[in-house]
């Protein structure tokens, strides 16, 4: 059923069944959304695909008639091997926030929301930039799969409103719709595999509350999920967005930009991937050290998410070979064969192909995406 308290997170909330069918009815008409149908299901005459579509009045039906079923065919069309562990350390009598690192746009929540659904069990909503929300079909593609809306690019004068409504959303989430929130540890994705939390999320969290830092997050029910790609999807556009920011310090994402990024990300190979969520720290939380001031209490709970985030890691061959090359030494050799190391150093050399100007600085970087995970979980 609706919820009328929802209606002062009119803005940014995901859409009510009562809007299914209206939205429905707005995408399927858009070119946009029909080229995408037909490059995933090219099989399917679009037209029974739309009829599809128009039967469906529920989000929960959306999302398993549709969007399971299009992650599962990027799946078999893209990924090697999908795992998934720690399912049972989000039991389904309350609602959490999976607080996760970020390598891409679209599937990585995605994944995690197709695994509960085909799993009989309820699925997260998702947190979206708003810059990302380039047309308006999809805008109502994403509130139609549960995602809420990070409102990015706002004037100074606008932002802790938003901030601020953002929290309360977050924390009637979990506290009373007890329904579980996916969100990103940071603003964007990582450009380099270095994973961490930044403190102003957590401080987000808390806006809307007052009292003891710990306390008020322990509430939120906080599970440090990891998600771990064999091949980042889009590690060449990564390196060359973070160059051309480095040559240029006037240098711009377009929003072409950002719709190649999702498309690449979906179509990319990606080898394995893995999923592990961590238990609940909500009693780790509140045994943490009391720091000087809140802000230093904010980092400090980061650091700690983060070293949770790092030990759910599943690190491959790729990973290991180029923190040895960047170290120049084999502390990692046992972790791979020469087979590996002779694929790693290919791959390595077909992405570089993309790269224009200084090539070997943007090797090291793409280099450098495998090795940070590494890296954070053993240290250099």
């Amino acid at each position: 059923m609706d919820n009328i308290k929802d209606s002062e997170f009119d803005q940014i909330r995901p859409f009510y069944d009562s809007e299914v069918h209206d939205a429905i009815e707005r995408i399927v008409v858009e070119k946009g959304f029909r080229k995408t149908l037909e490059y995933f299901f090219p099989n399917a005459p679009i037209d029974q695909t739309i009829q599809m579509l128009k039967s469906i009045t529920t989000v929960r039906d959306f999302q398993e008639k549709f969007i399971c079923v299009l992650v599962q065919a990027i799946t078999k069309k893209y990924i090697t091997k999908f795992s998934f562990s720690g399912i049972e350390n989000v039991p389904e009598d309350k609602g959490y926030i999976l607080i996760s690192n970020h390598r891409d746009i679209i599937l990585d929540s995605a994944l995690l929301n197709t695994h509960f659904a085909l799993n009989g069990r309820s699925t997260s909503e998702i947190a979206i930039g708003s810059n990302l929300l380039i047309l308006p079909w999809i805008t109502d593609l994403v509130k139609l799969n549960r995602t809420f809306v990070v409102r990015r690019n706002i004037p100074v004068k606008e932002q802790y409103e938003c901030s601020l409504n953002l929290s309360k959303y977050i924390r009637h989430t979990i506290l009373d719709k007890k329904t579980s929130i996916w969100i990103a540890q940071r603003e964007g994705r990582t450009k380099n595999g270095d994973d961490k939390t930044q403190a102003s999320v957590l401080k987000m969290f808390n806006m809307s509350v007052s009292g003891d830092v710990l306390e008020n997050l322990s509430q939120l029910n906080i599970v440090p999920m990891t998600i771990s790609y064999e091949y980042d999807p889009v590690d060449i556009y990564k390196v060359i967005e973070k160059y051309n920011k480095l040559v240029d310090s006037n240098f711009k994402k377009s929003k072409l930009d950002d719709m190649a990024g999702m498309r690449n990300g979906i179509t990319c190979n990606k080898g394995r991937v893995h999923i592990n969520l961590g238990k609940p720290i909500n009693n780790e939380i509140l045994n943490l050290p009391k720091a000087p001031n809140k802000n230093i209490q904010y980092e400090e709970v980061a650091k700690f998410i983060d070293s949770k985030i790092y030990s759910g890691y599943q690190l491959y061959p790729i990973n290991f070979v180029s923190a040895d090359i960047l170290c120049g030494d084999n502390k990692y050799s046992d972790r791979y064969t020469q087979e590996d190391k002779t694929q790693v150093l290919e791959y390595i050399e077909k992405q570089s192909l993309n790269f224009k100007g200084d090539v070997e600085l943007q090797r090291k970087m793409l280099m450098e995406i495998y090795a940070n995970p590494v890296f954070n979980s053993f240290g250099k």
